[in-house]
Formats: structure tokens, sequence, C-alpha cells
């Protein structure tokens, strides 16, 4: 394989996220997914350039917006994401009180998935969209087909993370 290299600290993709308010955001990961926090960097005006978080063994790399310097602005800037961070946990049921408790909003409520897992969707209060879960079942792949066609039968017009399906012409 070409075009990367391992490193011991950030070993496989690492998120990257832009945010309105990188100290608020860092106080939500860490009342919510038990993040420390590893370091933060602050420009001349006292913005946050550049926050490194630990959460759940992994990396999560933080900055404030700077869209004069083609930095970007957040999901609340932009009108929303297109993506969503997924993070197993060892309680869902307690992780997602926590971040309603924090001020998310509700996506999914906790339930069992049909490819096993106990799981739930929020968006952040910066306005990031998060899945958590926890290993409930350990389906076959015989029967994670199975569940998924009944799921699928059951619910159409529906995506598995519970939103309205898109329609692709």
């Amino acid at each position: 394989m070409t075009g990367w290299a391992a490193d011991e600290e950030f070993a496989g993709v690492t998120p990257q996220l832009t945010v309105a308010d990188t100290a608020a955001a860092v106080r939500f990961y860490t009342a919510v997914f038990g993040a420390d926090e590893l370091l933060r960097n602050h420009a001349s005006d006292g913005r946050v350039m550049h926050c490194e978080l630990l959460v759940g063994g992994g990396r999560l790399l933080l900055h404030d917006e700077f869209p004069e310097h083609g930095a970007g602005r957040g999901p609340i800037a932009l009108g929303g994401t297109s993506v969503v961070l997924h993070l197993y946990v060892a309680d869902v049921d307690a992780v997602f009180a926590a971040a309603l408790a924090e001020g998310a909003t509700e996506l999914m409520a906790p339930q069992e998935a049909f490819w096993g897992d106990r799981y739930a969707m929020i968006e952040d209060p910066f306005g990031h969209r998060w899945s958590v879960a926890q290993r409930a079942a350990d389906p076959s792949v015989a029967e994670l087909q199975e569940r998924a066609d009944r799921w699928a039968e059951d619910n159409a017009g529906v995506s598995p993370n519970g939103t309205a399906a898109e329609r692709r012409d």
C-alpha cells in the first residue's frame, strides 16, 4: 500500500472537527465521552488552532472556525453535516443520557439494532452527529442478513440510522 505511513499515536483515520467554540466542545466531549485533553494551541487572537483529545483510545482533533484562512466553518454555520462519528461505549443508555444533559439533541433513542448492537444517535451542541453503540449480540452472517432483510421490509423509506432514506433516481 502506498500513500500513508502508520504512526503509533495516530493509527487509522483521525477525525478533525471544526467547531465554533473549542473550549465548550472539549467540556462536552469530556463530560459525555470521557475525553482526555492532550494539548491545545492558540492563535494570536485567542482562537484554538489545534486541540488533541483522546477518546476511547483514538485521537480526535478540534479547532475553532478560521474561515479567513480556508479552515472552514463548523456544521452549524454550514447548516448541517453528512458525517456521523461512531463510538463504541460501555453503556449506551448512560452516554445518551449524559449527552442530552449536556445539551445534545436526540436523533435516535437507545434501541436494539438489527446488527446486534444497542445503538443511539445524537447531535452535539456544535452540530456534529454521533452514534454510540455497545455490543448486545453477535449474529452470524446469515442471521445478520435475515435481520437486515426483515428490517428493510418493516421500515421501507427509513435508513438503518433512523432517518428518512434519500431517494436516488
